[in-house]
């Protein structure tokens, strides 16, 4: 498969091109023909070329090492593909935060492409579950609800033809495993988990958690984050402290009330101190005319809360 690279439209940014060719990818890779009840599982010969991917995850996680914070708001802002399919935006948020969280731990290169690899394809096995299923806004039955988790071992199934390092198939088969043992496919705990089953699995919670689904309504970056923290015993306290340390406690694309009654938004991350991030001040501009960027200090200027969205 190719990637469509028809964006040459200056005003798109570097990093929202990066986001639209991984959304192409992705899109590509888990589209179903709606006239058919399952997926051909033939077919995905001929929709996953490992060498495109490898590319990707190999651009991406340079942007990542440049500036993680631009990417994240090129996510948030840019105009990518609508679909009713949530698995096409979860997969790409799930990789990019996979690879700020490696970066975060100072992974060697080939173990950061390793991981935005495992991470972009951790719920292929999705792809062999009808969409009627897993979209359903009602209760599902104990039998469907099964089907699901099942998605995992389906997803390690249908790697195993392909020349792909052991690790990233093992991380594919553990993003719903947890510390506690509490997960599934096989309930593995703690140091059984590789680092990139432990890695994809948090990225894989703190997106849905932060995201809508037809079941439920989204929280703010900033419950999200809450949400996970909250999980005590389920994610490893290293990778946890990792997606803080580089997200922020007030995660990146986070709109907030400040303690001078003036609105922002969280912009970049204080490195020496996550509590703290820096914030654009909304409605004004510099001598340059850019946005009036605003550091936030434990006994200065500080966040009151997130926005909510009528605000």
């Amino acid at each position: 498969m190719g990637i469509n690279n028809n964006n040459s439209d200056k005003n798109i940014s570097e990093e929202e091109k990066i986001c639209l060719s991984l959304f192409e990818f992705v899109e590509h890779l888990f589209f179903k023909d709606v006239n058919k009840e399952s997926f051909d599982t033939n077919s995905i010969k001929d929709r996953l070329d490992i060498d495109v991917l490898y590319g990707m995850i190999k651009k991406i996680m340079q942007n990542v090492r440049d500036n993680h914070c631009n990417l994240m708001l090129a996510l948030m802002d840019g105009k990518y593909p609508k679909n009713n399919n949530y698995i096409y935006y979860h997969t790409v948020r799930t990789t990019i935060i996979a690879l700020i969280i490696g970066n975060q731990l100072k992974m060697p290169t080939h173990k950061l492409v390793e991981l935005g690899v495992a991470a972009l394809l951790h719920d292929i096995g999705m792809i062999m579950i009808p969409e009627q299923l897993y979209l359903r806004s009602g209760p599902l039955t104990k039998e469907e609800k099964q089907t699901i988790k099942n998605h995992p071992v389906y997803g390690y199934k249908l790697l195993e033809p392909y020349s792909l390092p052991p690790a990233i198939k093992l991380a594919v088969l553990e993003h719903h495993e947890r510390e506690d043992g509490a997960g599934y496919p096989q309930k593995t705990a703690k140091k059984a988990i590789s680092q990139y089953g432990k890695i994809v699995a948090l990225a894989c919670s703190y997106e849905a958690s932060s995201s809508k689904r037809v079941y439920k309504e989204s929280f703010d970056l900033h419950a999200g984050l809450i949400n996970i923290l909250k999980c005590k015993g389920q994610y490893c306290n290293t990778v946890v402290q990792a997606l803080v340390n580089s997200l922020s406690v007030y995660p990146v694309g986070l709109y907030v009330l400040m303690s001078n009654g003036k609105k922002g938004r969280v912009i970049d991350v204080d490195p020496l101190d996550p509590r703290f991030p820096i914030v654009a001040l909304l409605g004004e501009k510099n001598s340059e005319g850019k946005d009036a960027v605003q550091n936030t200090f434990s006994n200065g200027l500080y966040i009151v809360r997130p926005l909510q969205k009528d605000e």
